[in-house]
């Protein structure tokens, strides 16, 4: 059994025995409902599209002894994975991952026995993918008009139809999924010697001895260039069997460099921005004189004779490409990936291979590459210990209700409403540092938020009393939108790259945004904090939050675990947690593919059932001057005093990265509180926020400071004292108060304006046509609507659809689909007053026409499966606006809510007015 380094409560799921340079044979599994996990027999299953097929038959390869291999690749694998070594630094016999050799492995398999070339050719012979109706063979192929092969399918974990373009029929281009950490630069180091050798050795190969090592920033370069510059993993490492070594000596030419190439044996090594000019202009002025009249013009190459990278690139007869951390292919970056195709057309046969490496080989639209065909997850570097063990720290339910995921975040603000946290991690911090201090190593705490800005705000308040970090300790990164490093933190960052990790680098903290580009690994960061409003759209993936702390530090501790413990807001934990589960057991495909989206729009034909909705300006509106008529004895005591007798302490509770159970649970709350005025100040920049008062922190102070002082725990108080601070430091305790205070301030400061309309009659029939993706198929249709089909969001609003079109006192009805932010194309809203003491816009569900004996009259109906807070609001607002709009313009309207309790008992009465009649009656609001 192997201990953590870090004490747990529990030990941390293992695979006894596991030796990371042999093929797997089991994996680990959550059980079900349960706090604990079990080893599964079989490797880790993979649900790339080619993965598994290629896979079975390269272990069927390798158990025959690589039959039909090249006498090049035998003894380069012999050499590699048979024969022992002693390498500096490494545990006698040196051996190389399994992940590695499968991936060198996959590459020789391809190009040697798989027959295939094409990405398409691989795609039909190897996919698994589970049929659908639409794709009966799993996959479909097509053509653009423009000659791009696309791959078509139906993805669960994408949520619909996928397409994605494949490479050009006659480029080998392949995709090597592995986990951050797990030597993806040795596996690029293999793959060169392999086809150095290949091309020399092997009579009519296609390979090339001239290499393009492509890097997306310059930090990556700086690391890809420590390696292969003059040769140097190639002499550290055994690659080269030694009677071969003479015949091996590949020419560097770095970026910057320009060193003319010979006919072969060439390593370019270059980052994606020396292959394309159009990104100089976006950089930063270097200078005062440049940033005003503008930058130099580019040097005339041509004219001092030196020849660009492109171009000293396609003047080769043959090339192999290296694509390290592949995902980077945002939309404005597919400049660099065009410039490799105009090299691959130039070149007389074309690209000898282009291969793609990164922990996410993904597109720029989130799908994994096609032509991905090698797999080495996260989970299985974790359980091979190549990579620390990710433990997913969150509050536990019992220490009190969780933090709430702050709605809106600003400058000013971001260190209050995520103060928990910061307090939390650094305790983290301060934990992991005592525990690694006995291996003399110093760990670093890496906090990512979302804004430059913010960055500054957090690393200000790490520099305050409370935390008493000192400006050394404390490194702020800058990034621009796509992630890359700002030149005036370049210098700093490139050293603290470098040094970081040296037990005398003074930096403890380093603060920056979630666009960090990878290669700005630090092997000494042990707890991340990410405080950024994650939603389940994000797309985040566990590399992305946790990357930069994955790699092992290199403490001489092979019995020890590393772990690498992630603290963050309540979103981002939950994203997280799926991701790394999806990761290590990956997601299954659909049966069936989902429904297609229909069109609802207007007819002409129904012209007949148009009905027009009076649209008026927003009526409420804050009057802020009434905050001083505010009686301070009219305030409710939240909590009893006893409730603030004693210190406050949380619970943290730590979870298993991969695998999901509990390893431990440990108290936080005892690390230094902020003053009694900066809680009251972040208190009362809640409460502006909530309420929507800006610019109104004098006004709110004092009423907050005394309410606190005197009113909350209906007697006074010091708020200054340590018991009372730890309460008021909690979130639990300070959105309670904020839900309050607002409520009351926005009840008090509401006022009414008079009515105004923007239209008197706005007509459905000038609605735009929508998309409607709800509670299909089939699509709801009705004959007493202006519309072709119903914008239904469920099963009741179709029952209460079909209600109305047989009833026989309704003349027309609409459903106004709205919900959405005005998805349907109308502008009908009513302003309301929310619980929270903001002002909202309520968008009701329906508006339908009734047949009386006093003639027609109109109705707004909402439809309610369950009623949430702020339903009576909105009810009220609803009613309401229906008398001032009758007594306006002399029009019967009226509101009613229809709950689906009450409407299920009532649903085959014949008529709107019988119905009504039968429902229980709505409650209503005090006053209204």
């Amino acid at each position: 059994m192997t201990t953590a380094i870090v004490t747990y409560d529990r030990r941390l799921p293992e695979i006894h025995g596991r030796r990371p340079w042999e093929k797997p044979t089991s994996h680990l599994v959550k059980i079900e409902a349960q706090p604990e996990w079990k080893e599964q027999e079989g490797r880790r299953p993979s649900d790339r599209l080619l993965v598994p097929g290629i896979r079975a038959a390269v272990d069927e390869w390798r158990a025959s002894g690589y039959a039909g291999g090249s006498e090049v690749t035998k003894r380069l694998f012999t050499y590699w994975f048979e024969e022992d070594h002693q390498v500096a630094d490494f545990p006698a016999p040196f051996r190389y991952y399994f992940g590695q050799r499968e991936a060198v492995e996959t590459l020789a398999w391809l190009v040697e026995c798989s027959g295939e070339r094409d990405a398409q050719g691989l795609l039909s012979r190897y996919a698994t993918v589970p049929p659908t109706a639409l794709f009966p063979r799993g996959l479909g192929f097509q053509t653009t008009m423009d000659g791009v092969r696309q791959v078509r399918r139906w993805s669960g974990d994408r949520g619909g139809l996928v397409e994605q373009d494949l490479p050009p029929e006659d480029l080998r281009r392949y995709a090597f999924k592995m986990a951050t950490g797990s030597g993806k630069t040795w596996v690029m180091a293999l793959a060169i010697v392999w086809a150095w050798f290949h091309r020399r050795r092997v009579p009519g190969s296609d390979l090339s001895t001239n290499f393009l090592i492509v890097a997306p920033n310059i930090i990556v370069f700086q690391r890809l260039e420590k390696d292969f510059a003059e040769g140097k993993i190639f002499r550290d490492l055994p690659l080269v069997p030694p009677e071969w070594s003479a015949d091996f000596s590949p020419r560097v030419i770095r970026r910057g460099e320009p060193n003319e190439p010979e006919s072969s044996g060439n390593l370019f090594l270059t980052n994606i921005h020396q292959l394309y000019e159009s990104r100089e202009e976006d950089a930063e002025p270097a200078n005062p004189v440049e940033a005003l009249l503008g930058k130099k013009p580019p040097k005339d190459l041509s004219a001092s004779g030196e020849r660009s990278m492109p171009e000293r690139l396609k003047s080769l007869d043959d090339l192999m490409v290296l694509n390290d951390e592949a995902h980077h292919v945002h939309d404005d970056d597919l400049a660099w990936s065009r410039s490799l195709l105009g090299i691959h057309a130039a070149l007389p046969d074309g690209l000898s291979a282009w291969l793609d490496f990164s922990a996410t080989p993904k597109d720029q639209h989130g799908h994994f590459f096609p032509w991905t065909v090698c797999d080495y997850p996260l989970a299985q570097a974790v359980e091979d210990r190549i990579v620390k063990v990710p433990i997913i720290v969150r509050r536990a339910r019992d220490s009190g209700a969780p933090p709430a995921e702050p709605d809106k975040v600003t400058k000013a603000d971001v260190a209050e409403k995520y103060g928990y946290w910061l307090r939390a991690a650094v305790e983290r911090w301060k934990a992991h540092t005592e525990a690694y201090r006995e291996v003399g190593v110093r760990p670093v705490l890496f906090v990512v938020t979302e804004r430059n800005a913010y960055a500054d705000a957090l690393a200000a308040r790490l520099l305050t009393k409370e935390f008493g970090f000192r400006a050394p300790e404390v490194l702020v990164i800058h990034t621009d939108a796509e992630g890359e490093i700002r030149k005036r933190d370049l210098d700093a960052a490139r050293q603290a790259a470098r040094d970081i990790d040296g037990c005398r680098n003074p930096v403890k903290v380093v603060v920056s945004v979630m666009m960090l580009r990878e290669g700005w690994d630090v092997r000494n960061v042990t707890v991340v904090l990410g405080l950024r409003p994650f939603t389940a759209k994000a797309n985040i993936l566990p590399e992305q939050v946790i990357g930069r702390g994955l790699r092992l530090m290199r403490a001489n501790q092979p019995d020890r675990l590393q772990t690498v413990e992630v603290l963050g807001s309540p979103r981002l934990l939950e994203v997280l947690r799926r991701e790394l589960e999806a990761e290590g057991v990956g997601i299954g495909e659909p049966e069936t593919p989902p429904p297609l989206p229909i069109t609802i729009k207007p007819l002409k034909e129904r012209l007949s059932f148009d009905i027009g909705i009076p649209i008026t300006k927003p009526a409420l509106s804050h009057d802020l001057r009434r905050l001083s008529d505010l009686d301070p004895d009219s305030l409710d005591a939240l909590y009893a005093p006893q409730a603030f007798a004693q210190p406050r302490h949380h619970l943290l509770k730590q979870e298993h990265g991969t695998v999901g159970t509990p390893v431990g649970q440990i108290r936080a709350g005892g690390g230094r509180l902020p003053p009694a005025e900066e809680l009251l100040a972040g208190i009362t920049n809640q409460i502006i926020t909530r309420a929507g008062f800006p610019n109104q922190f004098a006004r709110v102070y004092p009423i907050v400071r005394d309410y606190i002082t005197s009113g909350l725990l209906g007697l006074a108080i010091e708020p200054g004292s340590e018991t009372n601070r730890s309460h008021l430091a909690d979130p639990a305790v300070q959105q309670k108060i904020v839900e309050y205070l607002a409520q009351e301030l926005g009840k008090l400061t509401v006022v009414t304006r008079t009515l105004e309309f923007e239209r008197e009659h706005h007509r459905l029939s000038e609605t735009r046509p929508f998309t409607w993706r709800r509670n299909l198929p089939p699509p709801c249709e009705a004959a007493k609507t202006v519309f072709n089909f119903v914008a239904t969001y469920n099963d009741f609003e179709r029952r209460f659809a079909g209600f109305l079109d047989r009833a026989t006192d309704i003349v027309r009805f609409a459903a106004l689909g709205t919900t959405e932010q005005g998805a349907s194309g109308t502008t009908f809203r009513v302003d309301y007053l929310k619980p929270s003491g903001a002002i909202g816009f309520y968008y009701p569900d329906w508006v339908a026409v009734q047949r009386t004996g006093e003639g027609e009259r109109n109705w707004i109906i909402e439809t309610k499966g369950l009623v949430y807070r702020g339903t009576e609001e909105k009810d009220d607002a609803m009613r309401k606006w229906c008398d001032r709009v009758e007594r306006a313009l002399g029009e019967p309207w009226r509101f009613v809510r229809v709950n689906q309790s009450g409407f299920d008992d009532c649903s085959t009465l014949p008529s709107l007015a019988a119905l009504l009649e039968a429902l229980p009656p709505a409650p209503t609001l005090p006053g209204s």
